[in-house]
């Protein structure tokens, strides 16, 4: 019941929604949840180098005119990386633009239903990240078999698996949060709303 005596939304405290995620800070980090922050921070600071890299490369070039060799392609591979570190913890803490008001009016007369859609989605979303990285594991091993790289022979030769490799980790940590969340919401959709916990 809230301040006002009006039955709070199903899906735990006030204004939540059914399928939310526990806020940030409410309770003690799994860890599992400290493993996919580790890999955000990780990703933060790949960020961190890309920017002194963009920027390394401008000065060289408008003041030496001599451009940093490999930072086009170190960007271009960074950037996948970064999107598979921290994509676990995005969707852990809830994070990805959304829109489920069709789901939330369900939610509050039909809550099993909105945690069963919920809880639905998120295998959906497993599956289609096992399906990544199924695909990406065989050219991570060829990569790095081959010895394969990016940039100039002799000059700036940047491997290609540790940034694929990022893929996998990422793309595995998304697929156990994935299971954790479909768990928890079908276990909220078999309990009903009075049984539910976060």
């Amino acid at each position: 019941m809230t301040a006002s005596g009006a039955e709070a939304p199903p899906g735990g405290g006030e204004g939540a929604l059914p399928g939310s995620a526990p806020r940030p800070g409410t309770a003690g980090r799994s860890w599992f949840g400290t493993i996919t922050m580790a890999l955000n921070v990780v990703g933060t600071v790949l960020i961190i180098l890309m920017a002194v890299a963009v920027n390394l490369d401008v000065f060289g070039r408008d003041l030496f005119n001599s451009p940093v060799p490999g930072v086009t392609e170190f960007i271009g591979m960074s950037i996948v990386s970064v999107v598979f570190l921290q994509l676990a913890n995005t969707l852990r803490e809830e994070r990805h633009v959304s829109n489920d008001i069709i789901m939330a009016a369900i939610g509050l007369h039909r809550p099993r239903v909105a945690w069963a859609f919920y809880g639905l989605c998120h295998l959906i979303g497993a599956a289609l990240m096992a399906l990544i990285v199924w695909y990406v594991w065989p050219i991570v091993v060829e990569n790095y078999q081959g010895g394969y790289y990016k940039g100039t022979a002799g000059v700036v030769e940047i491997p290609v698996w540790p940034f694929m490799m990022t893929v996998i980790v990422g793309g595995v940590a998304t697929i156990i949060q994935y299971l954790l969340l479909a768990v928890r919401e079908l276990r909220r959709a078999l309990a009903g709303p009075g049984d539910a916990r976060r």
